[in-house]
This record gives C-alpha cells, structure tokens and sequence, in this order.
C-alpha cells in the first residue's frame, strides 16, 4: 500500500472539556498518513487517480474550525471519517497535537493517534427489513467496489433535502437552489431522478425573526458511496458560502442527506435516515408531494405523507412554484423577500 502524507496542518478550534475552551480558539496541529494504491497515478500522471491533497487539507482544517467536540479524541475520528470519504483511499492514520492543552505541569505536546479501514466507513443496518444493495452491508461497499476487477458499483437511491435563506430575494434565493441541484446532477455516476416543488417555511429551531427558508426535496440514484456523496455535497455547500462552523444559523445554501436506500444506521459523520427527519414539516411535505409512496426508515419511520400530516408546523410550510427550475422571477411568489 502506498501512503500519502500532510504534516503540521494547523488551524484554531474550540475543542475541549473546559468551558473556556468551547469559546476561546487554541490551535490544534494534525498529521495524516493517507493509504491508497497509487499505481495507476503514477501510470497517467492524473489527478483523478489519486487524493488531491490540497483538498484533504481544507478538509481537515474545516474539521478543526467546525463545530465543538470536547476531545481529540472525537476530532481525530471526524478527520478519519472525512478522509475515508475520498474515493482511493483505504486507510488513514490521523494524529490531533493539542500543544495548548490546559495541564498544570510543564509539557511539549498531547496527541491522540488513530488508524481507521476503509472498511469502518459505515456501520451495517439494523435488520434485514432494510434496503442495503447488492453488497448486503454497507459497511463493505468500498471493498465490493473495488476489490474485484470490472465490478460495477452498486446504485443508491437518495433523498437529500435542499434550503436556503440568504443571498437576497426569493429569485436570487431560487437560483442558488437551482445551480445546487445542476451541480448535484453532474455529479460523476449520479442522476436526478426527481424534484419537488420549491416551498417557503418558518425558520426551524431559530430565533422568530430569522428569515424564511426557501425548500425542495431533490431525488436521485448514484453509484457514489454514502460519505463520497457527503463529502461532495459539502463542496457544492463550501462554493455558494456555506460555513459548517455555525449550525443553527441562517445559510445560503443547506443540503442533507435524508436516506439512502432506506438504510438504518447510527455513523457519527453520516446518520441515516436524518436523526431529525420526522419532525421536520419542510422535508416531509415536500417528500410527500414528489414520492406519495415514501417510507421513512428508523424508529421514528412511517409512511412520508402520515408524517408529514402530523408534524405540527405542516401548515407553515406553503407551495412558492412548483417549476421553479424553469420559472422566471415574477412567478416565483414574492420576489421582495429577503434572506439575511
């Protein structure tokens, strides 16, 4: 196996146990050894062939300057479970420096080290009711994908759901959300296969003057395994100006997956279906409206429309156009409102 290897990406963070830590930024160091066959790079001289690791970098600093984990520990798995996200990669060794950590006796340095297998990159569903393709579990698909020559991969079929609420009135707000689902389409091994219609609802867990969010539920078959897809999505979300950093906030542009092949599982970068799906008005209805046979998996699942019809905010979330990939700016509802 061939390795590929970052030391010294540093970056600020607001991680650890202490409550001054949650809001006072240190720096946090991380060295990664990225494990991958490298034969066919060398061969054709393209990038497509290997990690680009200017990539894996960003990766990694947005790790460090996201949300709030009290340990190393658990930021060195996220830095794991982001890189067994590119394709080509079959092991990584990460290690998080805490050269700051708040001791009491002089010190160089702490460091966590963990080696995570391609393998680990999802944990297999609850029980055999559920969808799981043709490898029968999950957690092997990279393997079942690449392991055998000319095997084909499996194709998935996802639920991802699509809000807005920044970047100005609810045309320029609709452009956005459309340029997201061309891009999700030109995802390489991936097809849109359906688009509900664009719906305005409340804020949901915000402050009661955060601006309305623009919806859509987009459907989609892809071979692009669970967390390949996560990490692309979070691409397309980087490039319009999303910052991950903030999670209960407004944002020009939010894409979560809902399920995939309506698989259970309990992944701590990738939990499926969407722990909070059920209760969520503006994915359920749109859900509904594009797939009227829908089931959601889980301990919370049931049949898309019944759950959309019990969620006690279903009559906040309201039609803007239902072409609003093709429409123009006066038919998309009230163009004057505003994002933050």
């Amino acid at each position: 196996m061939d390795t590929i290897t970052l030391t010294g990406i540093r970056a600020q963070g607001t991680h650890g146990v202490l409550e001054h830590e949650h809001t006072r930024p240190q720096p946090f160091i991380v060295d990664v050894a990225i494990e991958l066959d490298l034969r066919a790079a060398g061969r054709s001289d393209a990038l497509d062939d290997t990690v680009d690791y200017g990539r894996a970098a960003k990766a990694i600093v947005g790790i460090i300057e996201g949300e709030h984990v009290d340990l190393i520990e658990r930021l060195a798995q996220l830095v794991a479970d982001a890189l067994l996200a590119f394709e080509r990669v079959r092991r990584v060794t990460v290690t998080v420096h805490k050269p700051h950590a708040p001791i009491t006796v002089p010190f160089t340095d702490v460091s966590v080290t963990i080696t995570r297998d391609a393998e680990d990159c999802l944990t297999a569903p609850a029980d055999d009711d559920v969808a799981v393709g043709d490898c029968g579990d999950y957690s092997n698909h990279k393997d079942c994908g690449d392991r055998h020559e000319g095997s084909a991969r499996s194709v998935h079929h996802v639920v991802l759901s699509l809000g807005a609420n920044q970047g100005g009135n609810t045309a320029a707000i609709t452009g956005v959300l459309r340029d997201a689902v061309r891009q999700l389409d030109a995802i390489e091994g991936t097809q849109i296969t359906g688009v509900s219609s664009l719906y305005r609802t409340k804020a949901w867990g915000m402050p009661q003057n955060t601006p309305d969010f623009l919806n859509a539920i987009v459907l989609a078959s892809t071979t692009r395994r669970p967390r390949e897809l996560l990490q692309t999505i979070h691409d397309i979300e980087q490039s319009a100006g999303r910052d991950h950093g903030q999670h209960w906030a407004s944002r020009p542009l939010d894409i979560d997956i809902i399920d995939v092949d309506g698989m259970v599982c309990d992944d701590p970068t990738l939990t499926l279906p969407h722990p909070r799906a059920w209760q969520r008005a503006f994915v359920l209805v749109p859900w509904a409206q594009v797939d009227c046979d829908a089931q959601l998996a889980g301990p919370h699942g049931g049949k898309v429309t019944e759950l959309a019809r019990n969620t006690p905010d279903a009559h906040s979330v309201e039609v803007v156009c239902d072409d609003w990939m093709v429409a123009q700016a006066d038919n998309l509802g009230n163009p004057d409102t505003q994002g933050d």
